[in-house]
């Protein structure tokens, strides 16, 4: 394997505004597929989801992942990796691998030290470190995956499947998404007023706008976002800072609630908060799964999209 240089040049200070409704991670094991007929596939240039050309000489053998999007990712598509972030435990095997820090500050000394051939960094969460992970990890590839939208892990899983020497993985991988989207997408008429809510660990409440993964899948199967037209507000891209008097008047028929790991459900304190609202007289407040939908949106979006379309059009 080549040698790299095991420079940490200075990254600055990065200052990094959390919600407590953002990031987290996941893991697999070590090793990378080969393509079948060796190196002969590569050099290859892929462009990620960031617009970056990125160019991979030879097939990776030590790809370390700073995401759990970006892990799970690399799973569907037949990759394994030799590193994940902290919070990246759901693949099994996961806990075993090296650790990075996590996903709103990875550790680059720590990612530098184990030599990667192959980075594969968030293109949601970690956007805007991206010059960082260029001036810190310079002269090894790094690819900024993830989901911003549905659409875009369709998008990575090629990306991934190519740069590993796999695409056909990472077409399989893609045509399971777009079959899915395909079967559910469109919804019905009327289209059912949905209002997503996050809470944060600070008392804080947000609405999902169209931006955010979630809405991005609200309007995909066909409901109407009733949050959509709020500005942006608060630290977390796609999301807006509420109030309850804004439910009431926002007033949904379907309220789906996103809380924090961790925290209390507030599904039921809404419930007996807002007993006039909508949602809470029909029963369609749902609690919806935190790592599917807001923390680690990938493969098992497939099947979250498959569950969400289940409370959004029930029978």
């Amino acid at each position: 394997m080549k040698q790299r240089r095991r420079m940490f040049g200075p990254v600055g200070a990065i200052a990094l505004v959390l919600a407590a409704v953002a990031a987290a991670c996941g893991g697999e094991s070590e090793g990378g597929p080969a393509p079948a007929d060796g190196d002969s596939a590569y050099p290859v240039t892929v462009t990620d989801l960031l617009g970056r050309a990125v160019t991979i000489d030879s097939a990776p053998e030590r790809v370390v992942t700073t995401s759990p999007s970006a892990i799970e990712l690399l799973a569907d598509v037949g990759g394994t990796a030799i590193a994940r972030s902290t919070t990246a435990t759901a693949l099994p095997g996961s806990a075993e691998l090296a650790d990075v820090g996590p996903s709103y500050g990875p550790s680059f000394e720590q990612i530098v030290a184990l030599d990667p051939d192959l980075v594969i960094a968030d293109a949601s969460a970690q956007a805007h470190l991206a010059g960082a992970f260029e001036q810190a990890l310079a002269g090894t590839p790094t690819l900024f995956v993830g989901a911003r939208a549905y659409a875009d892990l369709a998008a990575s899983a090629r990306i991934l499947g190519r740069a590993i020497g796999n695409p056909d993985g990472g077409e399989a991988a893609a045509a399971a998404f777009e079959q899915i989207a395909g079967e559910l997408g469109g919804g019905g008429d009327p289209a059912p007023r949905v209002l997503v809510l996050v809470a944060g660990r600070d008392g804080t409440l947000s609405a999902a706008l169209d931006a955010s993964f979630i809405g991005d899948l609200v309007a995909l199967l066909g409901a109407e976002n009733v949050a959509a037209s709020l500005p942006q507000s608060g630290p977390v891209p796609g999301y807006a800072l509420l109030s309850p008097e804004s439910i009431v008047s926002l007033d949904p028929e379907v309220l789906l609630i996103i809380t924090p790991g961790g925290g209390p459900s507030i599904a039921q304190l809404v419930s007996a908060r807002l007993p006039d609202l909508a949602a809470v007289r029909s029963g369609r407040v749902h609690e919806v799964d935190l790592e599917v939908y807001l923390q680690a949106p990938g493969p098992r979006s497939r099947e979250g999209l498959r569950a969400l379309d289940a409370l959004i059009h029930p029978g």
